[in-house]
């Protein structure tokens, strides 16, 4: 008793600590916040640095695939697109009879360019009768026109005297905007699109979001484009920054070039995250200095009302004898010995609860075990049915005592959680005597098909014999001839052999309420009983062998049976 108050003593000193042993972590905590901080900037940028490399690199991914799918349809359409091939030699603007055909041209164009979002517009190039059908309209050989349309002719007219093959891809100028087009060119006719180079700028810079970042096109002859806002920017970027990559990432855009990414030292989100910073310091130098005036300021306050709360129940057989004298005018201890007495009295009830739920136990493993001594009585009832009908020369009552005092022998042996595949075959075999006897040998056909490589393989008890007790309940009638199959073989996965079980009959299956009780684990109700073999099954193989088991339950179609199939691992050895 002395050793226990001196220990409750010696922690109750303690407590006079507490204001340094809260102090000194909070502050490392704070400090330790500081300079995560610090770090934190330079981890912000290289995040910030990576977050814009991987989506310009996604979105330069993308427009790749774009530009392969659309060589594809291009040289698709212009080989094998009727109304491409039914432009006539000579057309003018006057003559209406092609005024359809002109317009199921531009409506395909119009669908290309829908799937493709960058793509500004496709066209048609016909060379002989000189027109150009866009998705918009068509320029006719007489028509007169200027800026981006009289470019994109002059350059339809020239790649069109050349069967180039494959598709190409080229820069056009046109009113000082740079565009990529791309085109397919054969018997004097292209089929191409064209993308505004700025369009693509600027898709990188809404996909980077705040961050600041600017792009340029580099081609392969080493020139260089750069967007139409680039000296608005205000940055200071020059030809030895692009020499030497400082900040630019680069990605290769097909047969263009490469598509440069510069990314803006400070500006944008990173400004904001530096003055975030600055007000994250002021605001934990500041929790630093109220946490030490707080702390000063409760420590007398805190720890004496708790020193006192310590040393008032160091004894509580004491404690309950000041109470009970009335020699105790704290408040607080009296609450406190009164929440105290009543622990007590709770953990009292808990453990005489405890102990009746051992009693129930007990009890119910006795009467468990009186349950088990009651098979006994029915089968020496059984010997002794059959011992008077063997002397009487009821050989049909003999054969039935015989095989049901074996069935139920075999039920009630010890309940093993794996028995002998064999044994509980022959056990099935057993209880589809008992069935045939009392509905007849023409009410149910019964086969095993066991595959040789079976052999001694063991199963968890009764499995078999429920599946097919299921089957003989819920299948068989007398209106009609019904199969019931068992088939056993063995498996063999990456992860190890297995052993299939398959037990099918040719009823009437099973219906949507037991499909969608057995997939949700719910109660089966049938008929006014409850049935619970198929749930039972389930956990067993689920408690056995834990995922590699499964059990799957389906219906062959309509009136033509169910079938119920387990997969158990097998052991090795």
């Amino acid at each position: 008793m002395r050793d226990s108050r001196r220990t409750r003593k010696a922690k109750v000193q303690t407590l006079q600590g507490i204001g340094i042993k809260v102090l000194l972590p909070v502050f490392l905590a704070l400090v330790g916040l500081l300079l995560c901080l610090f770090v934190g900037l330079k981890e912000t940028r290289a995040l910030a640095e990576q977050y814009i490399t991987d989506t310009a690199g996604l979105y330069v991914e993308r427009v790749n695939q774009d530009i392969h799918q659309i060589n594809a349809e291009l040289i698709q359409m212009l080989n094998n697109d009727k109304n491409v091939s039914q432009i006539p030699e000579k057309i003018q603007s006057a003559q209406s009879e092609y005024y359809e055909l002109l317009g199921d041209i531009q409506n395909e164009n119009r669908l290309m360019k829908i799937r493709y979002k960058e793509v500004q517009s496709f066209f048609v190039y016909a060379g002989i009768p000189d027109v150009l059908i866009g998705d918009n309209g068509t320029v006719f050989s007489e028509s007169k026109v200027d800026g981006f349309l009289k470019e994109l002719r002059d350059f339809s007219r020239e790649v069109c005297q050349k069967d180039y093959g494959t598709a190409k891809w080229d820069y056009l100028y046109a009113e000082g905007n740079t565009y990529i087009i791309g085109w397919y060119s054969r018997n004097e006719k292209v089929l191409g699109c064209v993308i505004e180079m700025d369009t693509v700028f600027s898709m990188i810079h809404e996909m980077t979001q705040r961050y600041q970042v600017l792009t340029f096109m580099e081609k392969p002859d080493g020139t260089t484009i750069f967007p139409e806002n680039f000296q608005e920017e205000g940055t200071e970027l020059d030809s030895n920054d692009i020499n030497e990559n400082h900040g630019i990432y680069r990605y290769q855009l097909g047969t263009l070039g490469k598509l440069a990414v510069y990314i803006l030292p400070d500006g944008g989100i990173m400004e904001d995250v530096l003055e975030l910073q600055a007000i994250l310091v002021i605001l934990i130098t500041f929790l630093m200095i109220l946490c030490a005036v707080q702390v000063f300021r409760y420590y007398h306050s805190l720890m004496r009302p708790l020193q006192s709360f310590v040393q008032g129940i160091t004894d509580l057989e004491e404690e309950q004898q000041l109470n009970e004298n009335g020699n105790n005018n704290i408040l607080e201890l009296e609450v406190v010995s009164d929440r105290f007495r009543g622990l007590l009295r709770k953990i009292q009830s808990l453990k005489i609860a405890i102990y009746e739920k051992e009693l129930n136990e007990k009890k119910a493993e006795l009467e468990y075990m009186q349950e088990q001594i009651r098979p006994h009585f029915f089968l020496n009832c059984l010997s002794l049915i059959h011992g008077i009908a063997d002397a009487q020369g009821e050989e049909k009552i003999t054969y039935i005592t015989r095989v049901l005092s074996e069935y139920i022998r075999y039920n009630y042996r010890d309940s093993d959680k794996e028995r002998n595949l064999q044994e509980e075959l022959e056990h099935v075999k057993k209880y589809v005597e008992l069935q045939k006897l009392r509905y007849g040998e023409d009410a149910f056909r019964f086969e095993v098909i066991e595959d040789a490589q079976v052999g001694e393989s063991h199963i968890p008890s009764l499995v078999l014999q429920t599946l097919v007790e299921n089957s003989v309940v819920h299948a068989v009638n007398l209106d009609r001839m019904v199969e019931i199959s068992v088939y056993i073989t063995s498996e063999v996965y990456e992860d190890g052999k297995y052993l299939y079980l398959c037990v099918s009959d040719t009823g009437k299956g099973f219906s949507p309420e037991i499909m969608e009780a057995i997939e949700k684990d719910l109660p089966i109700v049938y008929n006014g009983r409850k049935h619970v073999g198929l749930q039972n099954i389930k956990r067993r193989l689920m408690l056995l062998y834990g995922e590699r088991a499964s059990m799957t339950i389906q219906n062959m179609g309509e009136n033509y049976g169910a079938i119920v199939e387990i997969r158990i691992p097998q052991n090795e050895e």
